[in-house]
This record gives C-alpha cells, sequence and structure tokens, in this order.
C-alpha cells in the first residue's frame, strides 16, 4: 500500500470522498450542460459506452467512500454505492427533461445499470476474498 508524506496510507477514506463528490459533479456537469457537444470521446467511444464507464467508476467510488465508515457493513457499502450511483443516473435523466436541447433517454439508464454491475460484482469478490485470507 503506498503511503503519503504524513506516514498514513495514500486513499485515506477523504480521499475516496473527494473523488466520489467530483465525480459527482462532473457527471451532473456533463449531462445537464444544454450545449455540452459530443467530443472524439464521444464518436469515438459511444455514449452508452461512456455511460457504463462513468457509472462504473461511480459505483466503485461510491462504494469505497462509504467503506470508510467502519460502522456500515462492508457488503452493505456495496450495495448503497451501486444504489446512490444508480439514483444518479436517475436523477440526470429527470433532469434533463427540463433542459433544452437535452431529452432523458431510458437506454442510458440501462447502460448505468450496466456498467455498474462489473463494479459491484469486483467489488463483491474482493470482499469475499479479503475474508478468505488468513489473519
Amino acid at each position: 500500500m503506498t503511503t503519503g508524506a504524513s506516514g498514513g496510507h495514500f486513499f485515506h477514506p477523504r480521499f475516496w470522498g473527494a473523488t466520489a463528490a467530483i465525480w459527482t459533479a462532473a457527471v451532473l456537469a456533463l449531462a445537464l450542460s444544454p450545449n455540452a457537444q459530443g467530443g472524439w470521446l464521444m464518436k469515438t467511444l459511444g455514449d452508452k459506452v461512456l455511460h457504463g464507464f462513468a457509472f462504473f467508476v461511480g459505483c466503485f467510488l461510491w462504494a469505497k467512500t462509504l467503506q470508510a465508515n467502519p460502522r456500515l457493513p462492508r457488503f452493505t457499502t456495496v450495495i448503497v454505492g451501486a444504489v446512490i450511483s444508480l439514483g444518479i443516473g436517475f436523477a440526470v435523466e429527470g433532469f434533463q427533461i427540463y433542459i433544452p436541447s437535452r431529452q432523458a433517454d431510458m437506454w442510458d439508464i440501462l447502460a448505468d445499470f450496466l456498467g455498474i454491475l462489473p463494479a459491484l460484482a469486483y467489488l463483491i469478490l474482493a470482499e469475499v476474498l479479503k475474508r478468505r485470507q488468513p489473519a
């Protein structure tokens, strides 16, 4: 594990909280901007692939943020991280109804969900393997 200059872990709980907040702000800014144009990345990968990747990252970041609270069961943090991420996806699509040049798309929510699934699988597998290691 990498340590920082202060001797603490580089991936301090505040790191995960800050990155989850930045991810959320970035997703909201990009998805709710009325003049956002699909750049080269959108043209290369496609809208749905970007949705899936973004929400894979969001699920991971929110789960890691919640895992900073030792009172929460680890599997609960994984599920709640997924729910938060998917909730953001639903909120974005709901808000896009009111934004000129945007429209809600249920296929975007499906892409978000399909991105969250491998993050869930990874996080759950990591927890299972961690529990099997001898102390």
